[in-house]
């Protein structure tokens, strides 16, 4: 329960929503949905779809988070980390998507990482956090693809252009991207999960 009371604590926004508030909703749990390619999809759902006795759809948070293991796009190995490839969710919903996410991807992967192809700002706010604001999250540092960091390691290798991009700094530089949160890679222990599971809040199709 202590874990449980860290993750409301330090949850990215006060606005931001959180398993209780997800509970609050007796019709709605989180779906995930699993591709032939690899791809895994979280997203709000109404359980008069899935269970019975059905009961009336009401309003409820609206959004899903997609990610997909970062070496099937040919990005690197990137230790097996899953990467996120889209996300959208009513405001202050996003946060909830994005910790289930991260605590599968640790359960099942290296971990989770930002899209290496492009990120939004708001996106970008959304790793920055998870660096510098939540005490539960790990940060480890990946390397490029020329392995510039480590030589002698090939597991971390991670296209890092969107890192360079995301800050600002030059590419020519090759120590000043590794400031940005996009360059790393997270892992949390697993809480919202197992809350979800046990109010009996998650499918999986």
């Amino acid at each position: 329960m202590s874990l449980l009371r860290e993750y409301i604590r330090t949850l990215l926004t006060e606005a931001a929503k959180g398993p209780d508030d997800l509970i609050a909703f007796p019709e709605i749990m989180i779906v995930v949905w699993r591709s032939g390619h690899g791809d895994v999809s979280f997203s709000y759902e109404s359980q008069a779809e899935y269970i019975e006795p059905r009961v009336p759809a009401r309003d409820g948070p609206e959004g899903s988070i997609s990610i997909a293991k970062a070496k099937d796009e040919d990005w690197g190995p990137c230790g097996d980390a899953y990467m996120v490839t889209g996300a959208n969710a009513d405001h202050g919903w996003g946060p909830l998507l994005y910790d289930v996410a991260m605590e599968y991807a640790t359960l099942n992967g290296g971990g989770l990482i930002a899209d290496r192809s492009s990120i939004s700002a708001s996106a970008r706010k959304v790793w920055d956090y998870y660096l510098h604001n939540r005490s539960d999250v790990i940060d480890d540092q990946l390397d490029d693809l020329k392995n510039t960091l480590t030589p002698s390691v090939e597991e971390d290798n991670c296209e890092q252009n969107v890192s360079t991009y995301s800050t600002g700094y030059p590419s020519a530089n090759t120590v000043d991207w590794t400031k940005s949160p996009i360059s790393k890679r997270y892992t949390v222990s697993p809480v919202v999960i197992p809350a979800l599971k046990r109010a009996g809040r998650w499918i999986e199709e």
